[in-house]
């Protein structure tokens, strides 16, 4: 696998501007820039850009280890949220939040949805008869062979 410095090394200054201002754009919130207001900060179009996110693997792969690392930055700051709805040190009159709680086992693997199917007893199921499969077949058969 390549990495990220190898991926740096493959990519123009522009494309490194654009994955950079890429990146930031799509944390910005309210403040979020149009395509081409960030084609035109890197010097290129906005048909230029569209081809370097969807066309060149180098840089769409660049783009998204950027927003990772952006992402997992943000995650010790995510923690100390999830930290004080557990215990209600901050919001909910103190009151821990379930939902909270629930979210942290699940993180941690702790909590597994699961999904349970019971047969019922006493139900068998029904056996065809060597005719009724025959008449499948041949219906099958028809079918396939495009005369149905």
């Amino acid at each position: 696998m390549i990495t990220t410095d190898e991926l740096k090394e493959r990519l123009t200054p522009q494309q490194l501007q654009a994955a950079e201002l890429l990146v930031q754009n799509e944390f910005a919130g309210k403040e979020k820039r149009t395509q081409e207001e960030l084609a035109e900060e890197v010097g290129i179009s906005r048909m230029q850009l569209y081809k370097w996110r969807t066309e060149n693997t180098y840089f769409a792969e660049y783009v998204r280890r950027k927003a990772d690392a952006k992402l997992n930055a943000l995650s010790v700051m995510v923690d100390a949220k999830l930290v004080s709805l557990i215990d209600g040190s901050q919001w909910n009159n103190g009151i821990p939040s379930i939902r909270a709680i629930e979210l942290f086992y699940k993180r941690f693997g702790l909590l597994v949805d699961r999904k349970e199917i019971t047969a019922i007893d006493g139900q068998k199921p029904k056996r065809l008869t060597k005719e009724e499969v025959e008449r499948g077949l041949n219906e099958l058969s028809e079918m396939l062979s495009g005369k149905a």
